[in-house]
This record gives structure tokens, C-alpha cells and sequence, in this order.
């Protein structure tokens, strides 16, 4: 039907909209309108009644979207990298190093006189061979210092976990180590194989000799457990004693400590006791 004035109707158009408005008007059913009033009274009609309808509830977690499930692994994941940065223990540390010749670190010469090139290769795991006429002297500050003595041949240990990752070891095939340990390091170990015994260090002065008849323990503070390749746990040595455990069918034997040995570790724990308490060199 036209919009337009009925002058400009067409006499067709007049007399549709004649025919239209003719009509009768379709009477209202009864039920819509009885439903149409328990909505207004009720106020669920959209957009009548005096209340206003309330938010719906959030959903629970398990019906979430995706998207949160998808941040729970990346969240995790950069917890434990912190945790992990928070665990670590201190790095080696180049107290001092003495003598001539070359070190070779994983086997790689370093000069003994370039103190800064050789502290940067000390890291857990490494190999270190000495000169025989070379020394060094090493720290995990506050955990254990650590004197290889010329000509020894030694994987370094990594440093123990401040919570977890307590235990570390580390490989001697020949030479010697002199060894103190720190506030650090209790409720720690390190295991220090050589070719003819197992030596576990849970907090103590000691010195790890591997000769060519075999190897030796000198313990001057602590206890140190010690075992052969048939003693199966070992024993433990008290402070005073050394363990020699020889690479042939003799049995091993218990004895004071040597002592050039004595010596030599009551003087290198004293210089190091600062430096294991967290003081300076």
C-alpha cells in the first residue's frame, strides 16, 4: 500500500486502501493476553516490571574457556625456573693458583701464570689436570674449599642445592685433594671416587691421596665413611685415622693420620675457616 496522499492515488490504489480499511480487526486471544499480563505482573517480561534482572552467575573453572587451562602449564613452568635460580649454589671460585706450566681444563691448555682465563673454566664437571709443578686452591664460598695439589687429575663437583640437589661427586684418578667444608654445606654430601675406593663427605677436613698402590684418606676433623670395591657401605673413619685402600689383593687397614698431612690440613682449614664462614679470603 502507497504512502502517499490519497489525491495522488491511482483510482486501483484508492480503492485497495478502501478495501483495507474495511477490514474488521482480528479480536485479541484470551490465553496470549492472560499470559502476556502474568509476565508484566511477574516483572519476567523484557523490559517491563519494576525489577531489574540480575547477572547470571559465573561459570565454575572446570567450564572455563581453554585459555586459562592454557596459562596453567606456562605458570608452572616459570615457578620452577625461579625455584630452580633460587636452589642454585655458589660457583668455583680461584683462590689462588702457584707454579708453572699449563693446566689442561676439559682439554684445553691454560697457562698457570693467566689466573683470570683458568677461573673462568672452572665449572662443575670439568676436568682439571695440573702440572707437576702447579697448584691451585678453589671455593664454593661458605659450602667447601677444595686444595689440588700438583700433578692431580680431578673432575670437578657441582655445588650442592640450597633445598634440594644436596648430593654432588666428583672423579680423582691421581694426585690429591685437600678438603674443608662450610656452614654451607650441612645436610650436604659429596662423593669423591677414585680408582680403588668410594669417599663420602658429609662435613669435615680430609685429604683424598691416590697413589700407585692405591688410595688414602686422612681424616683430621669429622667422620668420613670409605669404601673398597668389596666392602660394600665402607666404614667410617673418625678424625685422627686414615683409611688406605690398596689397588692389589691386600685388605685395607685403618692407622693415625700421616703426619705431613696433619699438618698440612690444620693449616688449610685455618686459612680457609673465614672464608667457609662466609667472611673473606
Amino acid at each position: 500500500m502507497s504512502a502517499r496522499d490519497p489525491e495522488l492515488l491511482s483510482p486501483e490504489e484508492k480503492r485497495a486502501s478502501e478495501a483495507v480499511r474495511s477490514l474488521a480487526s482480528p479480536p485479541a486471544d484470551a490465553a496470549y493476553r492472560a499470559r502476556l499480563k502474568r509476565e508484566f505482573a511477574s516483572g519476567a517480561l523484557a523490559g517491563t516490571g519494576t525489577r531489574e534482572r540480575s547477572a547470571p552467575p559465573p561459570l565454575p573453572f572446570w567450564r572455563r574457556p581453554a585459555l586459562a587451562w592454557v596459562a596453567l602449564p606456562a605458570a608452572a613452568a616459570a615457578a620452577l625456573i625461579v625455584v630452580g635460580a633460587l636452589n642454585r649454589g655458589p660457583g668455583w671460585e680461584l683462590v689462588s693458583s702457584r707454579g708453572a706450566g699449563e693446566a689442561v681444563v676439559d682439554g684445553v691448555p691454560v697457562p698457570m701464570a693467566r689466573a683470570a682465563n683458568l677461573a673462568r673454566c672452572l665449572k662443575p664437571g670439568v676436568r682439571l689436570q695440573l702440572p707437576t709443578d702447579g697448584e691451585i686452591e678453589i671455593a664454593l664460598r661458605g659450602q667447601l674449599a677444595m686444595q689440588v695439589v700438583a700433578g692431580t687429575d680431578v673432575t670437578l663437583p657441582a655445588s650442592a642445592g640450597r633445598w634440594f640437589g644436596r648430593s654432588t661427586r666428583a672423579n680423582v684418578a691421581h694426585g690429591e685433594l685437600r678438603i674443608t667444608t662450610g656452614a654451607g654445606f650441612h645436610g650436604a654430601r659429596l662423593a669423591v671416587e677414585t680408582p680403588e675406593a668410594m669417599v663420602e663427605v658429609t662435613g669435615t677436613t680430609l685429604a683424598v691421596i691416590c697413589e700407585p698402590t692405591g688410595t688414602c684418606v686422612c681424616v683430621l676433623e669429622g667422620r668420613v665413611r670409605v669404601a673398597g670395591p668389596a666392602e660394600g657401605a665402607g666404614v667410617m673413619v673418625p678424625e685422627g685415622q686414615r683409611r688406605y685402600v690398596f689397588n692389589d689383593a691386600r685388605p685395607p687397614e685403618t692407622a693415625g693420620i700421616r703426619p705431613n698431612e696433619h699438618v698440612s690440613l690444620q693449616e688449610f682449614r685455618e686459612l680457609k675457616r673465614a672464608m667457609m664462614e662466609g667472611g673473606g679470603r
